[in-house]
């Protein structure tokens, strides 16, 4: 694998840590249309034009019948092994299946009409071949190396995507992921508050040498628990940024360190194979009693497989967790339609799922004498998108622009929220009530408190 390769994936391991750090929901907007189950925008569509139709030529994907997309992702030499086009499908095209069975939209069933598997190191070609293309009226992207992202946002193609590559998303106004990564210097309270639930006094924070977000991640997680040490009795006893990309010589030797310096919890910013092979190692020695912070391992099937590996173990989720109250939210309808074309409900599925929720909305909101540039606009016009309450809601008219620790100080944020599971008896439960999954605190004030369990239903 090239170091090219190498060092974009191990960016992979911060996924959704870097991502809890900061919210991006502003409490204060006032929508004054709701175009469809999952945002708001002040645009001039609405679900009252829902089944007009309008007579289309020259839209890219567009025919009387159908509004087609691509769908673009890693299928094929996956390095982490785990589903991610297939499953990212399953949940896109549950959500198609759900909204075609209401009657599509302006008189058009929602189709993919093109599966890509970009093979890890394809995605600008296969990117390519959309943008330069008829075929595809928007795309969807669930891909480990976001090489086309450029070129499609250049073309102005509606692109959906998995929200991991914050770079890549970065500053594109047709480049919509699925959870804005903003703020990899934040110091959040997540993780903290993780360690005095586990009642833990010594923390390790650990992190890939390769990526240089991994590294951020790996230090804003150690200033963090400095930040707050007198408040939750813990301090930072280790911090390693210059871990082998997967671990694959093993983890022995910082483990040891890390056992003479009387670690009890170690959270990380590395993927869910890499967790595994450091809690295979603290059980060879002695210390499965260690409490890890997983910010890549929403996963039953893959957490079911290592038996008892993990348990007590905290895993940050994205989205609303399975195991929270469907009430007032989407996740209800998510469930019923990946059951009803027999697909199982995972990480990837949800991913697109909002993403082609989003996609709907903006289509919607654009109304039905639609093209690419209006849908665009329209969806950069939404205030709150929270997919159906999902999501901690997103304002599209700034979610584009990262930010850092100085500008959220400025007040640049409304509040900070994150849910959190833990594995109890090999299943996850949420840590706040079900009914109220996500724990928030306030954005604009750094001092401690304690979270308060929310629901964006």
């Amino acid at each position: 694998m090239s170091r090219t390769l190498r060092r974009g994936l191990a960016a992979l391991s911060i996924l959704t840590l870097v991502a809890s750090a900061c919210g991006n929901s502003k409490g204060e907007s006032s929508p004054t249309t709701t175009p469809g189950s999952g945002g708001t925008a002040t645009t001039g569509g609405g679900e009252d034009d829902r089944d007009t139709f309008v007579a289309i030529s020259g839209v890219p994907g567009v025919t009387d019948d159908e509004i087609a997309f691509a769908a673009i992702g890693t299928r094929t030499n996956n390095p982490l092994g785990n589903c991610v086009l297939d499953c990212y499908l399953d949940g896109i095209k549950a959500y198609f299946a759900f909204r075609n069975s209401e009657g599509g939209i302006y008189g058009r069933d929602l189709v993919i009409g093109q599966e890509l598997d970009d093979a890890l190191a394809q995605n600008q070609a296969k990117s390519l071949e959309v943008s330069s293309g008829d075929d595809a009226f928007g795309a969807f992207q669930a891909t480990l190396l976001a090489s086309g992202w450029g070129d499609l946002d250049a073309a102005g193609v509606p692109t959906y995507t998995w929200g991991i590559h914050s770079t890549e998303a970065a500053n594109r106004s047709h480049i919509f992921p699925s959870f804005a990564i903003r703020c990899g210097d934040c110091t959040g309270r997540a993780v903290p508050y993780a360690v005095q639930q586990a009642g833990a006094k010594k923390v390790a924070s650990l992190g890939y040498g390769i990526s240089e977000n991994s590294k951020v991640c790996t230090n804003s997680v150690a200033d963090a628990i400095k930040l707050y040490t007198d408040d939750i009795g813990a301090e930072v006893a280790y911090v390693n940024d210059e871990l082998a990309y997967g671990l694959g010589g093993g983890i022995g030797p910082q483990v040891s360190e890390m056992k003479n310096a009387g670690v009890d919890f170690i959270a990380t910013c590395i993927d869910l194979n890499g967790m595994k092979t450091l809690a295979q190692e603290l059980r060879r020695q002695g210390m499965d009693d260690v409490v890890l912070y997983h910010p890549n391992t929403y996963d039953q099937a893959f957490v079911t497989e290592a038996g008892d590996l993990f348990e007590g173990d905290f895993v940050t989720v994205q989205f609303l967790p399975f195991e929270a109250d469907t009430s007032g939210t989407a996740l209800e309808d998510f469930v019923t339609w990946m059951d009803a074309q027999g697909s199982q409900p995972t990480e990837l599925a949800m991913v697109g799922w909002i993403n082609a929720t989003l996609a709907f909305d903006g289509l919607l909101a654009a109304g039905p004498d639609f093209d690419r540039d209006k849908v665009t606009a329209a969806t950069n016009a939404m205030t709150a998108f929270d997919a159906g309450g999902l999501i901690e809601p997103l304002d599209w008219t700034t979610a584009h622009e990262p930010y850092t620790q100085a500008t959220r100080d400025e007040g640049g944020d409304s509040r900070e929220c994150t849910a959190l599971v833990r594995v109890e008896d090999g299943v996850f439960v949420t840590v706040a009530p079900p009914e109220t999954p996500w724990l928030c605190w306030p954005g604009d004030d750094l001092a401690w408190s304690e979270p308060e369990p929310t629901s964006f239903g």
